[in-house]
């Protein structure tokens, strides 16, 4: 019988390619089925954070920890209407509690944006403790404010001044 598959495949080459074909589009719809589902959940995560636009919902216990930040101990970050400091103090509480060394949080809201940078979590004593800079624009030229947190008992971040 070997001959005689052989000899098929050479009477009709493209019908056995068009099989092959159809079996391997077959296995990549599968795929894909279950990858689109898959990687659109971090997406979804990203654009439920709510750094874009939309209405805000009252501060959590964590960013009220924050006590203004460091958008609230600059003078220029002070000014900023009262959305885009909401924003700016948000994007400094998921910068100190979720986001890896260097990578950068951004916000904007109202014409105003900014990105907030952790660095390495390190210790002192017996708390965790994170240095942090924001540089934030709107109006005027960027701001850039640099400073330190450290977690408290409660598990919240604490300016350290």
């Amino acid at each position: 019988m070997p001959g005689k598959t052989h000899d098929l495949r050479q009477a009709f080459p493209g019908a056995v390619l068009r099989r092959a074909c159809r079996i391997r589009m077959d296995h990549m719809r599968i795929v894909l089925k279950l990858l689109v589902p898959v990687l659109a959940l971090p997406v979804s995560g990203c654009l439920s954070a709510g750094f874009g636009g939309g209405t805000l919902s009252p501060p959590t216990e964590g960013v009220a920890a924050l006590d203004g930040g460091l958008i609230g101990q600059d003078p220029v970050g002070r000014t900023l209407p009262e959305d885009a400091r909401a924003r700016a103090l948000e994007a400094e509480f998921q910068a100190l509690n979720f986001a890896t060394a260097g990578q950068p949080v951004a916000w904007n809201a109202d014409g105003y944006s900014g990105e907030v940078v952790p660095t390495q979590l390190y210790r002192v004593g017996s708390q965790d403790c994170r240095g942090y800079s924001h540089v934030f624009q709107g109006e005027s030229p960027a701001v850039k404010a640099v400073g330190t947190a450290c977690r408290t008992a409660g598990g919240f971040w604490k300016p350290v001044v």
